[in-house]
């Protein structure tokens, strides 16, 4: 469970330019797939899942705070196809980036 604490708290310092799985196993010194037969052992979300959530949250952040537009908002979040993005975000949240926003001025 330490190891999961410490995987999440590096999502904190590194999910805006590190979107890979593999740089948050290295940082912690385990095997890969650990982190995720780990989280599978205690019913979290998967690492990706985890990461993924922190890069929407901060996506809707910069949608209530910023006037970036979505596309480099998909960008900074290191979605090379901002319709897939919103594709995501929808998913995640019930509803566009740009309704989001709507609502949330």
């Amino acid at each position: 469970m330490e190891i999961l604490e410490k995987f999440k708290n590096l999502i904190e310092e590194h999910f805006i330019n590190e979107h890979e799985i593999a740089f948050y196993e290295k940082e912690l010194g385990v095997k890969p797939k650990y982190l995720s037969k780990l989280s599978k052992k205690q019913n979290s979300l998967p690492p990706c899942q985890l990461l993924l959530q922190k890069q929407i949250n901060y996506s809707q952040h910069l949608l209530k705070t910023t006037s970036k537009t979505i596309k480099e908002i998909a960008q900074e979040m290191n979605f090379e196809d901002p319709y897939y993005f919103s594709k995501v975000f929808k998913k995640k949240t019930g509803m566009s980036p740009t309704e989001y926003r709507q609502i949330n001025q």
